[in-house]
């Protein structure tokens, strides 16, 4: 690889000398030779010397690069020059020179090494300071990091590891959580909010199927789609990114409808650059290109950038509906101004495009019969549009009490369809349902072979404005800023649904019934907040303080929804306070304590509040002789709403301390949390009781049928059923608590090197917050269903708990233009343990719904018995503990030909201490992983 880079280096320089040395040196001109040296008198091979002529009229300038001795040379005309010699990790020298004509120079430029403080590179998430707990990541730490999607960014955070991207599933972000994959806990991650240039991000009116079809319904790129979990970070690449704040802790009422965190996006602004990057890993391939063009000065300042990125991952060759890829486009533009008033305007507008090219999806091996014939196509299609808007004016003077205005305002259309097509070929003759109604009906009776269709429209669009002002104070001793505004959102889905004959399903096993999302109501979320952030001086102490309070209400929903006009209030207060410093060993010591508390609010998705009917058919009569003109199967179909009218916010109150101290270059932050959102969204069941009618087809004369039987005078028997039907509720609870700690120390100028140690304790208990009806596979005598059904306190209460410290060794080298990390990722341990919970259900529901409590005596009744949980092994309540793992990650970063060609690697598992251990059943688990690899290279021109 170094031989590869010296040639490339070697070129220009031999292009240029032998373009200087194949000159005729004319008799008037001057020879002139450099000699570039460093402060030791050691050459400098590469350096870059630039001679342009004082004044130019018009002449061309002259460059060339040292060679190995570190001398380059010129012929030139009389004259005067600017000289400006270059090289990175030192100095750049300017000089002027007067060239006689005819003369022979001999000039040695001795450049200083530029100090590896000034020149430091932070390739970590700092610490935001300030009252709220949050890290700032910037442009240079995404670099180094190497990211094909925002995902990868997570493992700067404290807890976070590095893991391999993976584009096969949707990545969600969970926030200092030991997290579980369980769907009824997802609000963690629906409850994070993305703010990209003050735009929020949602996916409220998504409704695409997931695996409800049996035959797998999936995403725009063949993934499985995962519903009402929040935003998938594969969608948000990083390469447009100045830089990410993540809060972690309570954020500023200004931003809402969340209850984990807050990630705040601030997009690449002005520039003259063109870049470029090109990233290959093991699994997928990146390329970028963006653009920043900058008009006018400072007071009248126009700005424009564009950029597009394109990813392919291909998660499994062999699988071709498991590829991702991934085309995003972006424009941007951004006017400021200055009148004679005595306000600044900026007016800025942005659009953004992305895309699913991954249009037509077959697999030869199993989308085509033996004879070649088409068995199944796949075809699918998404594109997403956003537009933005934004207009400030700000206050010239400083001391004004009125400081700013901002209004915004965006819309997003997202347009998601699937189409499938399927040639069926059935085994035996299948019955399908058809009703879409309650009622009686016969059903059908499937052809042994058909064409099936199936199109799913998702066009989901948002709509977004919101208005806030500033307003300020001071005193001698005191600075207090006031903000208040309002906001508005609308969620809608305008797509077609489910789209298929319902006589020719794609699947026979197919429960669901063609549905329209377009008919469903738009979300409407209206807010206001107001907040004060003051801060105190006295003496050597400084005080800031910072308390809001948010009001949220949703409208449209209808008078039946518990939500329609309720308002949330969410109080939310953060304090900091730094102390005097004081000496310790000569150096003074700096100490800062924080904390914070509130409330935080996020309301359902359409989802959520206006879910898919669910049907039950139950059977009445199954005659099915071999004359097919008189086989008839009647069924009676129940329609059942699933909607919760009780359907409330999940709810989440947080609070936390934090403390950070300074002294000589080393710093310490650690801090404690604790969270406990007792109203998280979850699919709970709902009793449904329904009586049908079981004819006796033994009663049934065949010899005198001249068609399908009459069910007038058939004999029958009246039966209850009872079934289950999930609803969404209010019903989880997740409490979570920790530690979070990162260290620093200063750079040890002999080894170019610094040490930053970050890491976090996570746990995080979930369990349902409201009791659930579960019931009971048993069969009675007779072969008939069990007739009750329990209703439990607990159905499911575990925790999970994980210890990481990553190690991070920060090496640079200005003068070489080389950043390396080598980071020791420890987890010290996992560890998951079932709760004891009642196997004994409280109460229970008869076929008439009608509730009795559990007893003793319900516990000793043979029927009755069988509603207590007593499947549960002890092993099920141990403690299961996944012992110490290690790994060993490389990133290194190389900038050549000042800065313009940067060039990068990383290993992740390049070594790795996963030694195997005894399981909680007393087995042997053994661990293994393998090396994931990747390069970039970046041009900036």
């Amino acid at each position: 690889m170094w031989c590869k880079t010296k040639y490339l280096l070697i070129l220009p320089g031999l292009f240029l000398s032998l373009a200087a040395g194949a000159q005729r040196r004319p008799a008037n001109d001057a020879g002139i030779t450099f000699e570039v040296t460093d402060s030791l008198r050691n050459p400098l091979q590469y350096a870059t010397v630039a001679l342009k002529a004082v004044p130019d009229a018009g002449k061309p300038p002259y460059a060339a690069t040292t060679d190995a001795a570190g001398k380059c040379g010129f012929a030139l005309p009389a004259g005067s020059y600017e000289v400006t010699v270059s090289y990175i990790g030192y100095a750049t020298q300017r000089t002027t020179l007067a060239v006689p004509s005819g003369s022979a120079i001999y000039r040695v430029v001795r450049l200083r090494a530029v100090s590896t403080e000034i020149r430091d590179v932070v390739i970590t998430a700092t610490e935001v300071r300030g009252p709220v707990s949050a890290v700032h990541i910037g442009r240079e730490a995404m670099q180094h990091l190497q990211p094909s999607s925002f995902e990868d960014l997570l493992e700067l955070l404290p807890g976070g590891r590095a893991s391999d991207p993976a584009f096969s599933a949707s990545n969600h972000i969970r926030l200092r959580e030991a997290a579980s994959s369980d769907a009824d806990y997802a609000t963690s991650s629906l409850g994070v909010s993305f703010v990209m240039d003050g735009r929020p991000l949602s996916n409220d009116a998504a409704m695409q199927y997931g695996g409800s079809l049996s035959s797998g319904m999936t995403s725009d790129n063949g993934v499985p789609v995962s519903l009402n979990a929040g935003i998938d970070m594969r969608t948000l690449p990083t390469d447009e990114i100045a830089s990410v704040e993540i809060v972690q802790g309570i954020p500023s009422v200004e931003y809402g409808d969340l209850t984990s965190g807050l990630v705040k996006i601030k997009r690449k602004e002005g520039g003259r650059n063109l870049e470029a990057r090109f990233k290959a890993d093991l699994k997928s391939q990146l390329l970028y290109v963006g653009k920043g063009f900058e008009w006018g000065g400072k007071a009248d300042l126009l700005t424009m950038n564009v950029g597009a990125n394109y990813l392919d991952a291909r998660a499994d060759p062999r699988n071709t509906r498991q590829n991702y890829r991934r085309m995003t486009g972006s424009w941007r533009m951004k006017k400021r101004w200055e009148t004679a008033s005595d306000y600044r305007y900026t007016l800025g507008g942005s659009i953004d495009y992305t895309g699913s090219f991954d249009r037509i999806k077959s697999d030869k091996d199993i989308d085509e019969g033996v004879s070649g014939r088409p068995l199944e196509r796949y075809k699918a299609s998404y594109n997403s549009l956003s537009a933005a808007l934004n207009f400030s004016a700000a206050a010239k003077e400083q001391s004004a009490f009125f400081r700013s205005f901002d209004l915004s305002a965006s819309v997003d259309a997202d347009f998601d369809i699937t189409d499938r097509w399927k040639y069926m070929i059935a085994s035996a003759n299948v019955p399908i349902r058809t009703a879409l109604e309650e009622g009686v009906c016969d059903a059908e009776i499937l052809p042994s072979r058909y064409e099936a269709t199936l199109r799913v429209e998702s066009k989901p669009f948002y709509a977004f404005a919101k208005a806030m002002a500033l307003f300020a104070a001071n005193t001698r001793s005191t600075r207090s800023t006031l903000r208040a505004g309002a906001e508005w959102s609308m969620a809608k889905n305008y797509g077609g649904g489910l789209l298929y004959d319902i006589t020719r399903p794609i699947t026979e096993l197919m429960s669901t019934r063609p549905r329209r999302y377009d008919a469903l109501p738009a979300l409407h979320r209206l807010s206001a907040f107001v907040e004060d952030n003051t801060v105190i001086r006295a003496g050597k102490w400084r005080i800031e303080a910072m308390a809001g309070l948010r009001a949220t209400a949703m409208a449209n929903l209808g008078s039946r929804y518990a939500l329609q006009g309720k308002i949330y209030l969410d109080p939310r207060l953060n304090l900091s306070v730094s102390l005097p410093a004081f000496e310790v060993a000569g150096d003074p010591m700096r100490l800062t304590l924080s904390g914070g508390t509130g409330w935080h609010t996020k309301t359902p998705t359409l989802d959520q509040l206006f879910p898919d009917p669910v049907y039950f058919d139950y059977t009445q009569l199954n005659y099915f002789p071999e004359d097919p003109e008189l086989r008839r199967i009647n069924l009676i179909v129940y329609k059942y709403d699933p909607t919760n009218y009780g359907l409330l916010a999940a709810r989440n109150f947080k609070w936390e301390v934090r403390g950070r101290a300074e002294w000589a270059g080393f710093r310490l932050s650690l801090g404690y949390f604790r969270e406990d959102m007792t109203s998280g969204f979850r699919t709970s069941s709902r009793p449904l009781a329904f009586t049908f009618r079981d004819y006796d087809e033994t009663a049934i004369d065949a010899s005198a049928l001249t068609g399908p039987p009459s069910l007038e005078g058939l004999p029958y028997e009246e039966k209850k059923r009872l079934a289950l039907a999930g609803c969404t509720t209010n019903g989880s609870r997740t409490l979570k608590q920790g530690v979070e700690f990162t260290f620093s120390t200063p750079r040890i100028r002999p080894l170019a090197t610094k040490l930053i140690v970050s890491g976090a304790y996570f746990r995080t208990d979930y369990e349902n917050s409201e009791p659930q009806y579960i019931s009971t596979s048993v069969v009675v005598t007779g072969g008939e269903p069990y007739p009750y059904i329990g209703l439990y306190d607990k159905e499911d209460s575990f925790y999970n708990e994980l210890c990481n410290t990553n190690f991070l060794f920060d090496t640079q080298i200005p003068r070489l233009g080389m950043i390396f990390s080598t980071s020791f990722q420890c987890q010290w341990f996992t560890g998951r343990k079932r709760q004891w919970t009642d196997p004994r259900p409280a109460s229970y529901l008869d076929t008439d719904l009608r509730e009795h409590p559990f007893t003793d005596e319900s516990a000793a009744d043979g029927i009755l018995q069988h509603m207590i949980k007593d499947d549960v092994s002890d092993i099920a309540y141990l403690y299961d503990l996944t012992p110490f793992s290690m790994y060993v990650n490389l990133k290194l970063s190389k900038r050549l030909y000042r800065d313009r060609l940067t060039v990068a690697v990383f290993v992740n598992r390049l070594f790795d201490y996963s030694p195997s251990y005894i399981n909680v059943s007393g087995g042997r688990t053994r661990r293994y992983s393998d090396p994931y690899f990747g390069m970039e290279v970046n041009f900036k021109l």
